[in-house]
């Protein structure tokens, strides 16, 4: 007899439609075949699936058995084929009527118990149940709660194949999920008054989250510049909800566990050894990298020299489009990038070239081969580029902080970004070169100016409309309506590596 079931297969951080179609009763030697472009992990799950069949109490087919998995030229991949493969079974040897299966898309890993595991993908998969009119989804306890997000699709979450057969046979009743409660304003946990001196970058770090600005600092070691990369998430806007999803939406199909009590921005921060396709995404199977990963929210990457130039380079494009594609001979696969990149690295190997606290011991080689690992193009996707000075230790003795707190910048940072949202629908940082001349306005004389400072500087076209983006996230966080030049001579301040690195 043959049985159907409706489950789905991710590609990318998309879902698509996959049927589980069994077949028993069919003459021939008795084993079970399964077909439809399986990868090891697929092959394996009849395995899985024999054993929490038997413990579960359910007979096994008698006859040769044929499992298909369409389309037949779309490669699977996981075990989340074992949950709708056991069912199918169940009901192809007619052990019980599960028809009311046509009305969920169904996904799982089984143990040989019979438990459901976690499966990566629970919202990617409840957002192709809605696409397909599907009335909800049953996918593992210990992951479905990230289905919930998605409107106007039941979520239910089982913990065991018995669950699922009684469910679908109506002899048990399970009310569907409900989405998690959340807390209105995310907690602050890292907040910049615990961070003593260093005004100044705190001011950029105020500029670059308020735009949306790359940011490059380049300082000694322990001035603090992990520390205040740490505060940056604390002092973006709560994710609205469409970017909320959309934050799900890569994280899920990675499998990672978000918190979901909080609308917290992602904060990303690899290691120097990541690899190229661990940085930017791709592989075999492509998947997210960490820089999608860091969508809507921080990708920090320290000590920036140590990465492999060729992992560095590959940031250039992404930087600039804020997409990552990658393109294999089956297809194209393209993931968005939308992340505020935060990068920190030393003067110089030893760490201490210009410090006037303690002396650097480094060649004038060493500093110039360290440096080169930066390329000018790379160098050039940094909008804000600044100059960390070792903090004073007598700061450490005054027992009042000084500068504003995070929720104090936080609340100038969100009517910034509110004025951009209603005049150009996004962050400064993304403008494109027409927005620039309509929402950057400057009289003559301040162009003038610029484009001077700019040939003295030997500053590149694409440095030049980066000054004027910053310069009008300055006055946006002045709620001015044109950029004056006291906006433009702050912003050049902060392009100081362009005259150092030379």
């Amino acid at each position: 007899m043959l049985s159907i079931i409706d489950s789905g297969s991710l590609h990318g951080i998309d879902a698509l439609p996959i049927q589980v179609e069994v077949n028993t009763g069919e003459r021939g030697e008795l084993k079970w075949v399964i077909v439809g472009l399986p990868d090891a992990a697929v092959k394996e799950s009849q395995n899985r699936v024999f054993s929490a069949l038997g413990n579960c109490g359910f007979m096994l087919p008698i006859s040769r058995t044929t499992i298909n998995l369409a389309p037949g030229d779309l490669r699977k991949v996981g075990p989340i084929y074992d949950l709708p493969i056991a069912l199918a079974i169940i009901s192809a040897t007619q052990q019980a009527d599960l028809s009311l299966a046509s009305d969920f898309l169904i996904a799982g890993e089984l143990s040989l118990s019979g438990k459901l595991r976690f499966i990566p993908g629970a919202f990617n998969f409840a957002l192709l149940a809605k696409k397909m009119g599907k009335k909800g989804v049953i996918l593992p306890l210990e992951c479905a709660h990230l289905a919930t997000y998605v409107e106007g699709i039941d979520v239910y979450g089982m913990e065991h194949l018995s669950d699922c057969v009684a469910f679908l046979k109506r002899t048990k009743t399970v009310e569907p999920l409900k989405i998690p409660t959340q807390e209105s304003t995310p907690l602050i946990t890292n907040d910049l008054q615990a961070i003593h001196g260093q005004q100044i970058l705190k001011r950029v770090v105020e500029i670059a989250v308020a735009g949306n600005h790359n940011l490059l600092m380049m300082g000694p070691p322990g001035c603090g510049k992990s520390m205040i990369a740490k505060c940056i998430p604390d002092l973006m806007p709560t994710p609205t909800l469409d970017e909320w999803l959309e934050i799900l939406k890569i994280q899920s199909a990675c499998g990672l566990h978000p918190e979901t009590s909080q609308r917290r921005r992602p904060f990303r921060s690899p290691h120097h050894n990541v690899s190229d396709a661990g940085l930017i995404g791709g592989g075999i199977i492509p998947q997210p990298g960490e820089i999608s990963l860091a969508h809507g929210g921080v990708l920090f990457l320290d000590e920036l020299p140590e990465f492999k130039r060729s992992v560095l380079e590959m940031l250039r494009q992404p930087l600039e489009n804020g997409q990552v594609s990658i393109v294999r001979s089956n297809g194209k696969l393209t993931f968005p990038c939308q992340t505020l990149c935060i990068a920190a690295m030393n003067p110089c190997p030893c760490g201490y070239f210009g410090n006037h606290q303690r002396r650097c011991t480094c060649s004038q080689r060493q500093i110039q081969q360290y440096r080169s690992r930066i390329s000018g193009p790379l160098m050039d996707r940094f909008d804000l580029q600044l100059d960390v000075q070792p903090v004073d230790l007598s700061s450490f003795r005054e027992s009042t902080p000084k500068g504003p707190s995070s929720a104090e910048v936080k609340k100038r940072i969100v009517s910034a970004r509110k004025l951009q949202m209603e005049r150009s629908h996004s962050c400064n940082a993304y403008l494109s070169a027409g927005q620039i001349e309509a929402t950057c306005q400057c009289s003559q004389a301040h162009l003038v100016w610029l484009q001077n400072a700019c040939q003295q500087l030997q500053l590149s076209a694409r440095a030049y409309h980066k000054v004027l983006k910053i310069a009008r996230t300055i006055a946006d966080l002045e709620a001015s309506s044109s950029v004056e030049q006291k906006h433009l001579m702050e912003a050049m301040q902060y392009r100081c590596l362009d005259r150092s690195w030379k």
